[in-house]
């Protein structure tokens, strides 16, 4: 086998063990009506079980257990989020207020429109989102309002714009502002209308959850001030990264506030998602209440995510602080060992568990994402051999599994990996992992039925991510793990000891590291120590979008391996556009990612493995 065969081979074989669909699901497509108008942004049920959706362009959609579909209501303002109190009374976030759609006389069409909230700034920007919705069982709404792009090149003025402008700027310039009134806070809006700002540092949280204590979490999108998404836990008052939004805190003062003094007020997720393994940009958060008819995740929570994953999170409290680990349950891969049915659809970030205990997904084919449509995943009864949970210890870590595992193998320790990593709070997009090292494990504990293993470490500090990668255990019949990748954001001990800024730091005056060894960016002395730098780079970070195949989305991310013209092009111009990104395509900026070397390194994979071969 050649050196190019080999790599790619790697490529697919990882992503088919680590994050891949698995036994004991069904992914089905749910049939649309051909005149239902732009993706999937908000999805939910009713009490008798209809399922109720809104799209990008403005629609709400009903289907009926037992019936057909028919639009509610149509002419709205980019509803990305719903509750639903009935068949007749829809509650709906779009952007300029919280609107209560009633059908008052039972013809299955809205025809009365109520407004709440709208306490807030908005103009014509094409990024001024509102996400939602969840209500409390006290019947409060609770939301998070996005933040105003640069990208649109806009000038705002005060005759163009609701709410008062307020143009200071904080600190270094990024990607996003918060001119407007409560760009960047989470809200609240009461029955009778009254609005409360809740917290603040949000970019885009295109994800917002309750839990079922009725603890509002969100997921945040990875960006300027925000390493990676994440399901972050929202307190009052509490600050999460993004500094535009801090402008409309009482009080505040931006000529006087600094990095460090935003660094040292950072609340990070309580469970880090990152870039890459886990997704590129994450959705709603929903929790698994069905009492076990979905199969062994019970009060776990689940996210689908713009590139073709659904990540599942488990969650404890240490010292007062919600934190945790998060898996692969959907993957990417082409074919998929593990399940039945249709492939995952990119773009899904919209999730609902229906009354019948399966869960439903909504995809939109937005920002570059490259799908419309409803997915619906189903167990169908058989136990799917996982790591089910992670419990940080005293010197380490607790796995828990679905199935026993065989005696042989979860008893050595060399088949446990365990290395953590951090990132930098910067106003630059994204971070790359820093500070990464191998943790070394003193002692493996397994349990005589098989189902768990306590993990002893050399060393366990605060304020760092630590991936366990499970790759070589088997169960007692001899399977391997589904996915045997996990991730745990250690933001407290039991202790309590805890990190200035929870899993991230500041960089150093004049530092360079980009988080990865020099043997990983390098050259090296041969081509083939490139190419495979450049896959390790192009497995974190690229996978997701582009796929283990290279066939990326479909309006999306680019089809290397079928479309030559992507490779056709200089070096020069390939990496401006991996440092610079490509906005219309969904393409973030990589510089603050990847160091030179490294871009160099996954520029000679991808021509090595889907270029034309000379």
């Amino acid at each position: 086998m050649n050196m190019m065969k080999r790599h790619l081979l790697f490529v697919v074989t990882f992503l088919a063990g680590a994050l891949t669909t698995h036994a004991g699901y069904r992914i089905e497509n749910i049939p649309r009506p051909a005149e239902m108008s732009g993706g999937i942004v908000g999805i939910g049920f009713s009490p008798t079980g209809t399922l109720v959706v809104t799209t990008r362009y403005g629609e709400v959609w009903m289907r009926p257990t037992a019936g057909a579909w028919r639009c509610f209501a149509r002419g709205l303002n980019e509803p990305l989020g719903l509750v639903v109190e009935s068949d007749r009374v829809v509650w709906v976030a779009h952007r300029p207020e919280l609107l209560k759609c009633t059908d008052t006389d039972g013809d299955g069409r809205a025809d009365t429109f109520d407004a709440l909230g709208a306490q807030w700034g908005i103009s014509n920007n094409y990024h001024e989102f509102f996400f939602g919705l969840r209500r409390d069982a006290a019947g409060n709404f609770y939301g998070v309002l996005g933040l105003t792009s640069l990208g649109d090149k806009l000038t705002l003025a005060p005759a163009d714009v609701r709410g008062t402008l307020d143009p200071r700027p904080i600190l270094e310039t990024a990607g996003h502002i918060a001119d407007l009134p409560y760009r960047g806070w989470a809200i609240k809006i009461a029955p009778d209308g009254t609005f409360t700002p809740i917290a603040t540092g949000f970019r885009q949280t295109n994800g917002v959850g309750l839990s079922p204590e009725g603890e509002l979490f969100v997921n945040d999108n990875q960006g300027e001030y925000k390493p990676s998404c994440g399901l972050i836990h929202i307190e009052a008052g509490g600050f999460y990264g993004h500094v535009a939004g801090l402008k409309w805190e009482p009080g505040f003062d931006p000529k006087t506030f600094t990095t460090e003094q935003a660094w040292k007020r950072y609340r990070g997720p309580a469970v880090v998602f990152p870039h890459g393994p886990m997704g590129v940009s994450g959705g709603e958060p929903v929790w698994d209440t069905t009492g076990g008819k979905f199969g062994p995740f019970a009060g776990q929570v689940f996210a689908g995510d713009y590139s073709r994953i659904v990540v599942r999170s488990s969650l404890e409290q240490i010292a007062g602080v919600w934190q945790g680990a998060c898996f692969p349950f959907l993957g990417r891969n082409e074919t998929a060992p593990y399940a039945t049915g249709e492939k995952l659809i990119a773009g899904a970030t919209r999730a609902v568990f229906a009354p019948d205990g399966s869960l439903y997904l909504g995809a939109t084919a937005g920002w570059g994402a490259g799908a419309d449509g409803i997915q619906r995943v189903v167990w169908d009864g058989q136990i799917p051999p996982e790591v089910r949970e992670i419990k940080i210890t005293k010197r380490g870590f607790r796995l828990n599994f679905t199935r026993p595992m065989s005696a042989a193998t979860i008893a050595a320790a060399a088949n446990f990996e365990i290395n953590r990593f951090r990132f930098y709070y910067q106003h630059k997009y994204g971070s790359p992992r820093v500070d990464e090292a191998r943790v070394a494990i003193s002692a493996v504990r397994p349990a005589a039925d098989g189902l768990s293993a306590e993990l002893v470490l050399a060393e366990l500090k605060p304020g760092f991510v630590y991936e366990l990668s499970v790759a070589a255990l088997r169960t007692a019949d001899h399977q391997p793990l589904a996915n045997p990748l996990a991730y745990y954001t250690a933001n407290r001990l039991l202790n309590g000891e805890r990190a200035i800024g929870d899993t991230t730091r500041l960089p150093q005056p004049g530092e360079t590291a980009f988080g990865a060894k020099e043997a990983d960016t390098k050259a090296g002395a041969t081509p083939e120590a490139l190419i495979a730098a450049g896959e390790k780079t192009y497995r974190l970070y690229c996978v997701a979008c582009h796929q283990p195949d290279g066939r990326g989305v479909p309006g999306g991310a680019a089809n290397f391996r079928d479309d030559k013209t992507r490779l056709a092009k200089s070096d020069a111009d390939l990496l401006k556009v991996i440092a610079e990104g490509a906005d219309t395509k969904g393409m973030p900026p990589f510089e603050a990612m990847l160091s030179i070397p490294q871009r160099r390194a996954v520029l000679a994979f991808l021509r090595a493995t889907f270029g034309e071969k000379k």
